[in-house]
Order: C-alpha cells, then sequence, then structure tokens
C-alpha cells in the first residue's frame, strides 16, 4: 500500500556501479579523468548546470503492479523498455482492481457503486468467454481499474524526468504514489544522482 492506493514498486535490476560509471562519463567528457572520485558531489553539480547526458549510460528496472489507468499514462514515457502482463492471451480469472482511495473517502455509497461496476465487469467478461469469445476479445468490457504488472526499464536521465512529471500536485494520485516509491528507491541506490529529485 502506497499513499492509500494498493500498488508495488520494487526494483529488479540496476546498472553496477551506476555512479562510477556516471562520472566515468563526464569526467571523459571534461577530459578529467585523473579526477575520478575526488570529488563527491561533482554528479549533482553537472546536473546543477544541465550537463545530464552522462546519467543516460545507467539504468534501472522495476516491476509495478498498479491499474491499467496508470500504465496506460507510464508508457508514455518513451525513453524505456516495458514488458506489461497481456490481456489478450492471459485470461482475468478472478476481478482484480484498484479502487482509489478517493472513492472509498466519498462514503460507502461511492465504494458501492463502484464494487457493483467491478462486479458486473467481471460477470460479462466471464459470461462473454463461456460463450466462446476469444479472451482479447471479451476484454473490451474490463475497466481501466483492472490491476496489471508491468516491468519498466528507464535510464537514469528518464527516471528523473519521470519523478519530475508524476510527483507533482497535477499527476494522476495512483501514478504519483507509484513516482513517489520510485524516487525513494532511486534515492538509495544513486543518491548522487537523485538527491535532488
Amino acid at each position: 500500500m502506497i499513499n492509500g492506493y494498493d500498488v508495488e514498486v520494487k526494483l529488479l535490476a540496476v546498472t553496477p556501479e551506476a555512479e562510477k560509471l556516471i562520472e566515468a562519463a563526464g569526467r571523459l567528457c571534461w577530459d578529467t579523468q585523473d579526477k575520478v572520485g575526488t570529488v563527491p558531489d561533482r554528479i549533482q553539480e553537472w546536473i546543477k548546470v544541465g550537463h545530464e547526458s552522462m546519467i543516460e549510460h545507467a539504468c534501472a528496472t522495476f516491476h509495478i503492479r498498479a491499474s491499467r489507468v496508470l500504465t496506460h499514462e507510464l508508457v508514455r514515457h518513451r525513453l524505456a523498455s516495458y514488458s506489461q502482463r497481456s490481456q489478450r492471451y492471459v485470461r482475468e480469472n478472478e476481478p482484480r482492481y484498484i479502487e482509489p482511495p478517493e472513492i472509498k473517502e466519498r462514503g460507502e455509497p461511492a465504494h458501492e457503486q463502484f464494487e457493483e461496476a467491478m462486479k458486473v465487469c467481471w460477470e460479462i467478461y466471464g459470461d462473454l468467454l463461456a460463450k466462446g469469445v476469444k479472451p482479447e476479445i471479451a476484454r473490451y468490457v474490463l475497466p481501466n481499474a483492472c490491476e496489471t504488472q508491468i516491468i519498466c526499464t528507464w535510464n537514469f536521465r528518464e527516471i528523473r524526468h519521470i519523478i519530475k512529471l508524476r510527483t507533482s500536485k497535477r499527476a494522476l494520485p495512483e501514478i504519483r504514489a507509484v513516482a513517489s516509491e520510485i524516487r525513494r528507491i532511486a534515492q538509495k541506490i544513486a543518491p548522487q544522482v537523485f538527491q535532488d529529485s
């Protein structure tokens, strides 16, 4: 549970010695390879002046469990690699969905209405499958709230961009929750790159 959303973010992989690689790339640009490791905040200083190309050499891969609403927005970040659970080939045998806490906060009538809509969608989906409709067609009745899983690989510069855009007050609350968790993880794995995120 993150900020009231039943979502998960897990780090699967990160470039080994990412900050060392980034500094080596930056030092090459300035022909100062002999100074590697001598200035603790060197990466942040480069970032502050807009020299960010070197942080593109490091990447991280995350597993995210969230709604299809979220993944529709997330895949707009195009400097990435994505692998998402298929609704075309995988049957949705049990109703799994993300209910926004904003609906629950409106009280029992709103929550019950949401739950009823989810129940109806899955019942119709099941009926269509029972009638021989292929999952790739039956899925048209499933809601955007449907839970999904996606694996995302981004370079560090794109992760900074995602954090900046998706932790904004203007961002979808669910994606704000996910982006906040990505930021927390990123600050642990590469503090020199993400400390100002």
